[in-house]
Formats: structure tokens, sequence, C-alpha cells
């Protein structure tokens, strides 16, 4: 199974762009990364001061864009693209200005369903008009699932209706925000994973590393227990 986390995960004690921070995850004993950039700030540190062997050893590596309102993102987004070789490039369908020019620079941007305080994405009509308009894949986010519906059947029906679309799972708790499983016990939350082929990066936001390491592990044994864990 390919798990690991979000560099948003560690954001009050570590950069989300940053040699350590990628050493930490890969230390914890993470194969799969996903690299959370804010801004063109974060991409310009991506593509300046990263090189290749700081992502070294992870077998899946996806980025998180920012929101793409100019060219000068999407130019830096092929450059990162060029220089590491993402699996995926995480988008919001709420934060692209100009799809067309998107689609002209042919990287592997995958879309995500968004939480309860978006207008659209939430929804599994709504990500079908946009699947209609944007024939990408998707990234299914189990905590924003959560915020639209706890009954986690939102869950289930965008698993039934994108399956072939879906390429990676974000996972984390939710309280407030994106709380640690660990600390919200939210089973029905990790219930819904279902494919263990899938990708999963855990986006729970961690106070400090020890709680970081006590979420993997949280994760990583409920996985183990429910038999989602493959052969890994």
């Amino acid at each position: 199974m390919l798990i690991g986390f979000s560099t948003v995960s560690l954001s009050k004690t570590h950069k989300r762009v940053s040699a350590e921070t990628f050493e930490f995850f890969r230390l914890l004993g993470c194969n799969a990364i996903e690299v959370m950039c804010a801004g063109d700030e974060g991409l310009e540190k991506l593509v300046g001061e990263i090189v290749p062997n700081d992502l070294r050893d992870f077998e899946y590596m996806a980025l998180h864009a920012p929101a793409i309102y100019e060219a000068k993102t999407l130019k830096l987004l092929k450059k990162a693209q060029d220089i590491f070789g993402f699996k995926t490039i995480v988008i919001h369908p709420d934060e692209v200005e100009n799809w067309e020019m998107l689609k002209r620079f042919s990287l592997p941007f995958a879309i995500e369903n968004m939480d309860w305080r978006r207008e659209i994405g939430k929804y599994t009509e709504s990500m079908e008009d946009i699947f209609k308009k944007h024939d990408m894949p998707m990234v299914l986010d189990l905590n924003h699932c959560f915020t639209n519906d706890p009954s986690m059947k939102l869950a289930e029906e965008m698993r039934e209706k994108f399956a072939e679309k879906i390429k990676e799972i974000h996972l984390s708790g939710f309280e407030q925000e994106h709380e640690p499983l660990f600390k919200t016990k939210q089973k029905e939350i990790l219930n819904a994973i279902y494919d263990e082929n899938l990708p999963i990066v855990i986006e729970s936001e961690c106070e400090t590393v020890e709680d970081a390491g006590k979420e993997f592990e949280y994760v990583r044994s409920f996985l183990a227990e429910s038999g989602k864990m493959g052969n890994n």
C-alpha cells in the first residue's frame, strides 16, 4: 500500500516545502508524499531550492497546486513537473481561472472534491457537472465527504460514480478542520477507504512530530486490522 502525508500536516512545526520535512516523512516510513505549495512562492521554492534527491525513496509523489489564476502559476507547475515527475497534481475546481489554458499544459491534474465551505464540488452531481466540462482524474477527500454528509453515504456515492477516475485518497479526521484520526477516532471515515491499491495521503494537521508518528501508526494499524493493507 502507498501511504504517507501531505506536507501541510506538519505546517505548525515544519516548512511545507523543505528537505527537512521530506526527510522526516521518509524516516517515519512513508512511501507516499504530497507536497503542499501555498501560492507561487511555494512553487518557486520547490523548483529553486529542492532537488530530486530530496524526494528520493517515495514511491508515490503528488503535488498540491495553489490557486491557478495566472499563466505564471502554470509555468511553475510545468517546471516542477519536469524536475520531479509527480504522479498527480491536485487542484481545487473553484480555484482555476482559465481551464482551457490549464489543459494546454498537459500536466497530470486531478480534481479534488470540496468540503462544506465551498460553492461547488461538494456533492456527486456537482462533481459530475465538473467532469462533463473537464475530463480529468479525481482525488477523493474523505474528510470533505464527511463535512457534507457524516453518514459517509456521499463517499460511497462518489466511489461508485467515479471509480474509474479516482487516483488518490485524502484522509483526515474532522471536528473543525483536519484533526488527527488518532484523536477523533472517526472509524466511519477510515472505513470509507475501499481500494488498497490507491495511494493514501494523510492530511491530518498535527501539533507535533510525535503526533504525526501517532497518526501514521493509528492509520496503518487500522488498515492492517481491517485487511486493507494488502501485502505491505
